[in-house]
C-alpha cells in the first residue's frame, strides 16, 4: 500500500494544530491558507532556532501490507526530505569547517537532505530505541521502498542474513539519511543538499587533489570518485594544474611534464575535448601506479554540514515536537535510547563525529547512546574540511591521520597528543563496540586502535569501549558457489568466503542490550602485543604453501603534512608532505594458516582452509606475490590427504589428518557454533547456515585437494 503526497511546513509553526500523523491533503491546503495571515508572516520573520526546520514526507509505505513483524505489530516506511536551519556561531556548530561562508543574508545557513523512516505504524509497540543506519555514500537497504517482500521476512525465521527484519521484530526504529553532497544522482541514493561556500559572493577557490588509479590501460580518467561529482577545474589556473605518478603513498612521485596531458576528455567520434572534470593523458595510465593531479577549483559546497545534519535529525527524532512523525497517539515521543550503525566508510564517519564533539546534541542531551563502528581500521575520514571529498579512503587524503586512540596517546615523531574521546566530556560519550575483519589489520592500521604510535605496547580501552576482531576474515566476503568461494577474477588467490555477519549481528544486539539494559555485552577480543599475537608485517610467518609467499608490500601509511591551517579544516598543501611511516601490526597465525586471536569464527576454529586477510591483485604473477591488496582477504584449502600434502610441500596437516571423515567434521562444527551462541557471539538460527557452507566445503577440499597456480581454481565456478 503506497500513498504519495508532500508537505513542508516550519517546524513549530503550528503547534498545537497538527498531530504527528501524516498531513492529510485538507489540512494542507488549510496550514497553507494560515500561512497567507499577517500573524504567520510576522511568525515566519522571526530568526529561526538551529536544527532542524522543516519536515517534507512525500510517501507512505505499509509493508508486508500489514504484516504483523512480532510484537511490534505492522511497520511502515516514510520518505522525504528534511530542512534544516545552522547558525555558525552557535557553540555547538564552531566545528564545522565554513558554515560562516555559507550563510544567507541573516546570517543562517539553510540545506536539506534525503531521508528514510521505518518504523512501527504504531510507534508506542516499539522497542524505544533509535537506530540511525549511516548510509554507505548513499546506499541503503531498498527493500524498504517496496511493500511486497515483508510478508516472508516478517513470518520466516530470521538470522544474521536478515538484518532488517530480525531488528524490526525487536521493535526498532531504523533511520537512514543523507549527508554526502557530491553524490551524483543516480540509483535513488540518498544525498545532502548543500549551500555553497562563498567568498566576496564568489565560490571559494582552493587547491584539489584528484588520485587516479586504472586496473588497465587507460587515457582518461575522471578527477572525482567513482559515482561521485568531481571539483571542477578553474580555467584561469588549468595551465599551473601538476600530474605525478607515484609507486607508493611514500613516495612524492615524479612530475608528468604538462605538455603532455590535458583537461579533456574524447567525445562519440574520438575527438579531443576540453573538459573540467577529466584527465587525457595520450601515453595511457599505468595499471597498479597512482597518479595525482594538483590543481585548483572554484567550487566548495560545504561538505562540513554532514554531522550537524547527522546530530540536528537524531535529536529532532527523539524530541516532542509536533512535526516529528514518531510521536505517539498521546503526542508523546516513545524513543529513549538512540544508536548508531555505520560500517567501513561509516564507521570512520562515526569516530570522526565523536572526535570532533558531534555527540552534544543542540537540546544539550547526549545524540547517541550507543554506536557501532564497523571496520572502520585506525582511520579518519575527508569529511569536515574546505573541498572535502568524503568518499576517498585512501591515498594522500586526511584518513589515516592522529589520533587512533580513543584514551589520548602520543606520537613521538610529530609531538602530537590526543584521543578520539579525550574532549568528549564523559556525559557525552556513547557506549561504543569497535569491530575489525583481519584486512583492516593489513591495511588500515586496526593495530592502532589499541597499541601506542610506535606499535610497541597495548594500551588500556576505556570502560565504555569494546574492542573485537572476528579473525580469520577479509572487508567483505565471497559468496560460495558449489563448496568454494565465487570467482574473484582480479585477484591471484580464491577470495575468503569467511563472512563476518554471523558474528556482526549478535555483538550488534549485545550493544542494544548494554544501551537499553546496562546489561554488559561479550568482553573485548583481539589480538595484543604482550600475548605474542601481533607482530610488524616485516616480521609475519605464513606456513609453507606452495606458490603462496605472505606479503611483503602492504598499504603504506606515512605522516603527512597538509599545512598548517589543517587543524581548521584547509588543506593547504593539496598533496601533501610524507613523513616517517606509522608502524604495521598484523595478527599471529598458527601452523595452519589460521589467526590466533579474537573471536575465531565457527570456519576458522574448525578449518578446512587457511582463511586470511590479505590477497593480491592479479597484476602481480605467482611467487612475486608480495604486494597485497586493498582490505582483501584470500582462501588456501589444505590438502585432501597426507601423500598430497607431502608431494606439494605443505606445511599444513591435510583434511584427512585432522578429522575422521565429513561426519566427524560436521559434530566438531556444530559443537564450536553452540559454543559461540552460548557465549552471546552467534545466533541459534545461523546454526544450519554454517553446517551447510561448511559441510560444502568440506567435500570440495575432499575431492579437489589444496589450491593450484594455473588451474583455473579462481575462475568461474560451473
Amino acid at each position: 500500500m503506497t500513498s504519495d503526497f508532500r508537505t513542508h511546513i516550519p517546524v513549530g509553526l503550528f503547534k498545537g494544530l497538527l498531530t504527528h500523523r501524516l498531513i492529510t491533503v485538507g489540512v494542507f491546503f488549510a496550514a497553507l491558507s494560515l500561512i497567507s495571515l499577517p500573524g504567520c508572516a510576522r511568525k515566519e520573520a522571526i530568526k529561526p532556532v538551529s536544527g532542524v526546520s522543516g519536515l517534507t514526507i512525500e510517501r507512505r509505505i505499509l509493508l508486508g501490507e500489514g504484516v504483523s513483524f512480532g510484537a511490534a505489530g505492522s511497520y511502515e516506511t516514510l520518505t522525504g526530505k528534511v530542512h534544516y536551519v545552522l547558525d555558525p556561531e552557535g557553540e555547538h556548530n564552531r566545528r564545522v569547517t565554513d558554515a560562516r561562508f555559507a550563510a544567507d543574508a541573516d546570517s543562517l545557513v539553510r540545506y536539506s537532505a534525503d531521508i528514510i523512516i521505518v518504523k512501527p505504524t504504531d510507534t508506542a509497540r516499539g522497542n524505544g530505541a533509535l537506530l540511525y543506519h549511516v548510509v554507505n555514500r548513499g546506499n541503503y537497504d531498498r527493500r524498504v521502498l517496496e511493500a511486497g517482500p515483508w510478508t516472508e521476512v516478517a513470518t520466516s525465521v530470521c538470522g544474521s542474513t536478515e538484518r532488517m527484519g530480525r531488528l524490526m521484530k525487536q521493535g526498532f526504529t531504523i533511520v537512514f539519511s543523507g549527508w554526502q553532497d557530491d553524490i551524483l544522482a543516480e540509483n535513488d541514493r540518498l544525498r545532502l543538499y548543500a549551500p555553497e561556500a562563498l567568498k566576496n559572493g564568489s565560490p571559494m577557490p582552493g587547491p584539489v587533489l584528484a588520485e587516479i588509479q586504472t586496473d588497465s590501460v587507460e587515457k582518461i580518467a575522471y578527477l572525482g570518485d567513482s559515482g561521485h561529482r568531481a571539483y571542477p577545474v578553474d580555467p584561469v589556473h588549468a595551465q599551473k594544474a601538476e600530474m605525478r605518478v607515484h609507486q607508493t603513498h611514500a613516495d612524492p612521485g615524479t612530475l608528468i611534464e604538462r605538455g603532455s596531458w590535458s583537461f579533456a576528455r574524447l567525445d562519440e567520434n574520438s575527438r579531443v575535448r576540453p573538459n573540467s572534470e577529466h584527465v587525457y593523458y595520450p601515453q595511457g595510465f599505468e595499471p597498479f601506479r597512482f597518479y595525482t593531479v594538483r590543481y585548483r577549483t572554484h567550487r566548495s559546497p560545504l561538505m562540513s554540514l554532514c554531522f550537524p545534519a547527522v546530530r540536528d535529525l537524531v535529536t529532532f527524532l527523539t524530541s516532542a515536537d509536533t512535526l516529528n512523525p514518531l510521536l505517539d497517539a498521546n503526542s508523546e515521543c516513545p524513543i529513549r535510547w538512540r544508536l548508531a550503525y555505520g560500517s567501513s566508510q561509516c564507521g570512520r564517519f562515526l569516530r570522526n563525529f565523536l572526535y570532533h564533539g558531534f555527540n552534544r546534541g543542540l537540546d544539550g542531551r547526549r545524540v547517541f547512546d550507543g554506536m557501532l563502528p564497523n571496520v572502520p581500521g585506525c582511520r579518519m575520514g575527508f569529511f569536515n574540511y574546505r573541498h572535502a571529498q568524503p568518499s576517498r579512503a585512501w591515498g594522500f587524503y586526511p584518513n589515516f591521520d592522529f589520533p587512533f586512540t580513543d584514551f589520548p596517546t602520543t606520537d613521538p615523531v610529530t609531538g602530537k597528543a590526543g584521543g578520539i574521546l579525550q574532549a568528549v566530556p564523559d556525559s557525552f560519550q556513547p557506549k561504543i563496540a569497535y569491530i575489525h575483519h583481519s584486512g583492516e589489520y593489513w591495511s588500515s592500521g586496526a593495530a592502532l586502535t589499541h597499541t601506542d604510535v610506535q606499535g610497541i605496547e597495548d594500551i588500556e580501552i576505556p570502560p565504555n569501549v569494546r574492542i573485537y576482531t572476528i579473525s580469520g576474515t577479509a572487508h567483505g566476503s565471497a559468496e560460495l558457489a558449489g563448496g568454494r568461494p565465487e570467482s574473484a577474477p582480479g585477484y591471484y588467490l580464491p577470495y575468503n568466503p569467511n563472512a563476518a555477519h554471523f558474528i556482526e549481528m549478535p555483538l550488534l544486539e549485545a550493544l542494544s542490550r548494554w544501551v537499553m539494559f546496562n546489561q554488559p555485552p561479550p568482553p573485548s577480543s583481539y589480538p595484543r602485543i604482550d600475548r605474542d599475537e601481533l607482530v610488524a608485517v616485516e616480521m609475519f610467518s605464513f606456513p609453507t604453501v606452495p606458490d603462496v609467499k605472505a606479503p611483503v608490500l602492504v598499504e603504506l601509511h606515512p605522516r603527512f603534512d597538509w599545512g598548517e591551517r589543517f587543524g581548521q579544516g584547509i588543506l593547504d598543501n593539496a598533496l601533501p608532505g610524507i613523513g616517517p611511516l606509522y608502524p604495521n601490526l598484523v595478527p599471529v597465525v598458527g601452523p595452519d594458516g589460521n589467526e590466533v586471536a579474537g573471536i575465531r569464527s565457527p570456519h576458522v576454529a574448525v578449518p578446512v582452509a587457511s582463511y586470511t586477510g590479505w590477497n593480491y591483485p592479479k597484476g602481480f604473477d605467482g611467487v612475486e606475490n608480495t604486494v597485497a591488496s586493498r582490505l582483501s582477504g584470500a582462501w588456501l584449502p589444505f590438502c585432501k590427504d597426507r601423500r598430497e600434502k607431502i608431494s606439494r610441500g605443505d606445511s599444513r596437516k591435510s583434511l584427512e589428518e585432522l578429522y575422521k571423515g565429513s561426519g566427524d567434521y560436521l559434530d566438531r562444527l556444530r559443537r564450536y557454533a553452540e559454543k559461540l551462541v552460548d557465549q552471546g557471539l552467534m545466533l541459534a538460527e545461523d546454526i544450519d547456515l554454517i553446517l551447510e557452507q561448511g559441510g560444502a566445503m568440506y567435500d570440495f577440499v575432499s575431492s579437489q585437494g589444496a589450491w593450484k597456480k594455473d588451474s583455473g581454481f579462481n575462475e568461474k565456478a560451473d
